[in-house]
C-alpha cells in the first residue's frame, strides 16, 4: 500500500492544528510546514510578535504529534509579491485583494514545492472547503459551514495543485472542529481566537500602513477633490488613496444627503461621490481571469464579488484573452475595481478574475 504522505500548511491557529490531528488520525504521514511571511522591517510589531507565537505553537504541536516540522522564510517573496501589489493598487486608485495573489503565487506554490522535495503525495490546509472530481477536472467546492466557507479565496488554484489538495475540515463546522480538538485533549487549540481582517495588518489601519509604504517609495499624494456624478466640485479630500468604492464613513462631507464613494480617478486625484442608489451596476469587466475549462464559462453562473453575501446569477461575455464582461441578472452595488469576482456552478468554484 502506498504511504499517504502529506504536507500540511500550519499557522498555529485552531483550524490547521486540528487538521494536523485529524490527518494523523486518518492514517496520513504528516509533515508540518510553517511559512514566515512577515518581517520586522515592514510589518507592524505586534504582527511579527504574533507570528513568533504562532510558530512556537506549531513547533509544540508537531513535537507532541511526533511529526516533522519545517520552517520556510518567505518574507522577502511576500513583500515583493503581495505587499508591493497591495500598495500599487492603492496608488492606482483600486481596492486590492491580497489573498487572490498570495494563495496561487506564493502559499500554495511553496506547499507544492515542499511536497515535491519531500516526495509527498498530497498537500493540505485548514481551509473550510471541499474538493470534487467532475468530468476529470478537480474543483474547489464550498464547505458545509456557510459562515466559514473559504472557497472565495481559492479560485486561482490550478489543476496541478488541486489534484494533490486535501481539505480535512471541509465537512465540519467551526464549532465541530473546536469540539474535536477538545475531545482529543488539545484544549488550547480548541480555544484559540480566529484571525480577522488582512493578515499582515493585524488590527492596524491600512491607511497608516500604506502611508509608511508610500514614504518608502517617495510617493506623496496631495489633497484632491470630491466631485458629484456630473463632475461638479463639492469639497477637497485628503487624497484619493484614502478612499475605497462604497465607502460612506469618514468622508468629511458637510452635506445633508448621505453620500458614498462611487469611483476614484487616480490620474486627476478626484473621488466621485453619489447617493447609494447610484452605486448599482448591471455589468462589469474582469481581467487576469482563470477558469478551469472553457465549458465552465458557459451558461448561467453564480458570481460573488464579496466574501460574504452579494451572490448573483450572471452570464459571461468573452471579449478577448484580456477581458470578460460579466452581465448580472440583478444589479449589485459598490463593485470595486481591484477586487475579485468568483464564479460558481453547482457549488463548484469554476473560476475568477480581477474587476476593472
Amino acid at each position: 500500500m502506498q504511504t499517504k504522505k502529506i504536507v500540511l500548511a500550519m499557522s498555529g491557529g485552531t483550524d490547521s492544528s486540528a487538521a494536523a490531528i485529524l490527518l494523523q488520525e486518518q492514517g496520513y504521514e504528516v509533515y508540518g510546514l510553517f511559512i514566515i511571511f512577515y518581517d520586522a522591517q515592514w510589518a507592524p510589531g505586534h504582527v511579527v510578535q504574533q507570528q513568533e507565537v504562532s510558530c512556537n505553537n506549531v513547533k509544540k504541536l508537531c513535537n507532541i504529534l511526533h511529526i516533522p516540522c519545517y520552517i520556510h522564510n518567505a518574507s522577502q517573496e511576500f513583500y515583493s509579491t503581495v505587499i508591493s501589489y497591495f500598495v500599487t493598487e492603492y496608488i492606482e486608485g483600486r481596492t486590492p485583494f491580497p489573498c487572490a495573489k498570495c494563495n496561487p503565487l506564493l502559499k500554495w506554490k511553496i506547499l507544492y514545492d515542499y511536497a515535491v522535495q519531500l516526495n509527498c503525495n498530497y498537500i493540505a490546509t485548514g481551509h473550510y472547503v471541499n474538493i470534487e472530481l467532475h468530468n476529470e477536472i478537480y474543483y474547489i467546492t464550498q464547505g458545509i459551514d456557510s459562515d466559514k466557507d473559504q472557497s472565495f479565496f481559492l479560485w486561482g488554484l490550478t489543476q496541478d495543485i488541486l489534484q494533490k489538495a486535501v481539505f480535512p475540515l471541509g465537512g465540519n463546522t467551526k464549532q465541530q472542529v473546536r469540539e474535536y480538538a477538545r475531545s482529543k485533549g488539545f484544549v488550547d487549540v480548541a480555544t484559540r481566537k480566529d484571525s480577522l481582517g488582512v493578515c499582515f495588518l493585524g488590527n492596524t489601519n491600512y491607511r497608516s500602513f500604506v502611508t509608511r509604504e508610500l514614504a518608502k517609495r517617495s510617493v506623496r499624494v496631495e489633497a484632491g477633490k470630491f466631485v458629484d456624478e456630473h463632475g461638479n466640485y463639492i469639497s477637497n479630500n485628503k487624497g484619493y488613496v484614502w478612499y475605497t468604492v462604497g465607502q460612506r464613513k469618514q468622508l468629511g462631507l458637510n452635506i445633508n444627503t448621505r453620500m458614498f464613494v462611487k469611483s476614484i480617478d487616480a490620474k486627476n486625484n478626484t473621488v466621485t461621490v453619489s447617493p447609494y442608489s447610484s452605486l448599482f451596476r448591471s455589468q462589469f469587466v474582469i481581467h487576469s481571469f482563470y477558469f478551469h475549462t472553457l465549458q465552465d464559462m458557459q451558461g448561467e453562473l453564480v458570481v460573488k464579488v464579496r466574501y460574504r453575501n452579494q451572490s448573483n446569477i450572471c452570464t459571461l461575455q468573452y471579449n478577448s484573452t484580456e477581458s470578460i464582461t460579466v452581465i448580472l441578472q440583478k444589479p449589485l452595488e459598490a463593485i470595486a475595481p481591484g477586487q475579485t469576482a468568483v464564479f460558481y456552478k453547482n457549488n463548484r468554484v469554476v473560476g475568477g478574475g480581477f474587476i476593472d
